[in-house]
């Protein structure tokens, strides 16, 4: 993780004059979104003015505002994913300093014309107060009396000719907020026309799969479902009215994993349309007993992984697990690939029979601070944790022969809970059994495609 401490120095850019307008969107439509503590980090920075230098510290901020510097980091996490802050990290010859750009809220009725915005507002809102508000913003159509005598714009223009103008300067692209075009880049996650396609004769549309579309995303990712087992699964649990129901989807699936079963052949390994190529610039020998580890992780989906690892230990699968995966998978802070290692490191070598949701909620904020971004990362960082570890314990083997000579008061480290476990390298043992897990899983998928 990039180093960070309040006594270090930033300044403010702004993209744009933050305005009334601006505040007002803030508060309606990103406020239940992003929390109160983002929303006064953001509000207090758009009133403290741009700064040509690094000049403010952030001690002092954190002083006013009555933040923690964990809050802090937090808040500005929120802010950066909600497109309304860029953080920059510059090494200057005074040490490590920040640069903050802001940008301004989008419009309300252009944040609730987007599905995927809307939608997000909506699961925080709750249904009566997203309508009320749905309600505040329609414009008002107040019907003038009298004849409309207004020109056109061909009416202004004349005979103008458009035949050498120049090609626009913006594409339609070019006028969404970077957070749109995010947005809009994940839809390749889903086949929506295809999907819509399958579903047409069931009455759910386009708008409806969109409207929807972060959690299938969640799901398809958690449970390893292509576009066509998530239709299959779709189409078995419509609701009453006929309409696409995201509770009936996540209960379907919770109940077909944890009585292990196919359901419409909706619960099963990761399939050849999921990426199974291995990332650049990230080499695995295939000799390694850890490359073995790292690729079935990265072509797997979590729940199925878990359990397999249960299975060959003789146990299973609690439904407080699959629930706390669930809760985790909603988080959208790691990838797949990544909490698979998590897993592996939890079930085979500490052992641990039963994860709680604090537990992993613990270790993906963890995790997630130290940039662990693939499932390379996540064993480069265990093996740096396991290294940190023995080195402590080398020195405190060494000073211990001296303790009888003085006391000193000892200083005790706060560290993650699920650090404090002796067992951090596999044994010839658990390397074994984790090869068999894999192999019976790598099985599992091969009988599948034949099928």
């Amino acid at each position: 993780m990039t180093e960070f401490s309040i006594r270090q120095r930033y300044r403010l850019i702004y993209d744009e004059p933050i305005n009334l307008a601006a505040v007002q969107s803030l508060t309606k439509v990103y406020l239940p979104i992003i929390g109160r503590d983002a929303f006064t980090l953001y509000l207090n920075w758009a009133m403290l003015g741009e700064s040509t230098d690094a000049a403010n510290q952030h001690a002092d901020l954190l002083d006013e505002l009555a933040m923690s510097q964990q809050t802090f980091l937090t808040a500005r996490e929120k802010l950066e994913g909600m497109g309304l802050l860029k953080t920059y990290r510059q090494e200057t010859s005074f040490g490590v300093q920040w640069a903050y750009q802001l940008f301004p809220p989008m419009a309300m009725k252009a944040f609730l014309a987007d599905i995927m915005l809307s939608s997000l507002l909506h699961h925080y809102l709750g249904d009566d107060l997203f309508e009320r508000l749905i309600a505040e913003t329609k414009p008002n159509e107040t019907t003038i009396p009298g004849q409309n005598v207004s020109k056109s714009f061909f009416d202004m223009m004349g005979q103008e000719s458009f035949q050498r103008l120049p090609a626009a300067p913006f594409q339609s692209d070019d006028t969404k907020s970077t957070l749109q075009r995010e947005i809009a880049a994940s839809d390749q996650q889903l086949n929506i026309t295809l999907m819509a396609d399958m579903l047409q004769s069931f009455g759910i549309t386009q708008n409806d799969l969109r409207q929807n579309q972060a959690d299938l995303i969640i799901q398809k990712s958690l449970y390893g479902l292509s576009d066509v087992e998530l239709v299959r699964l779709i189409q078995g649990t419509v609701d009453a009215s006929g309409k696409l129901s995201i509770t009936n989807l996540r209960q379907t699936l919770r109940r077909t994993y944890e009585q292990g079963q196919r359901v419409s052949d909706a619960v099963q390994q990761v399939t050849e349309n999921q990426p199974k190529a291995t990332t650049p610039n990230e080499p695995v020998a295939t000799g390694n007993p850890a490359a073995g580890i790292i690729q079935t992780a990265r072509t797997t989906a979590p729940l199925v992984f878990l359990k397999s690892l249960r299975e060959n230990a003789g146990g299973f699968v609690t439904d407080n697990e699959v629930r706390a995966l669930n809760d985790i998978a909603q988080l959208d802070k790691i990838k797949p690939e990544v909490l698979n290692i998590m897993l592996f490191e939890l079930t085979v070598v500490e052992k641990r029979t039963n994860l709680s949701k604090a537990l992993l909620q613990t270790i993906v904020n963890d995790w997630a601070q130290a940039g662990v971004t693939t499932a390379v990362d996540a064993m480069t960082y265990l093996q740096k944790r396991t290294k940190q570890r023995q080195e402590k314990t080398q020195q405190s083997g060494k000073s211990g022969a001296k303790r009888w000579q003085r006391k000193e008061p000892v200083v005790k480290e706060t560290r993650p809970d699920w650090e404090n476990q002796k067992a951090t390298a596999v044994s010839n043992e658990d390397a074994t059994a984790a090869k068999n897990a894999l192999a019976e899983l790598r099985a599992r998928r091969q009988q599948s495609k034949k099928e």
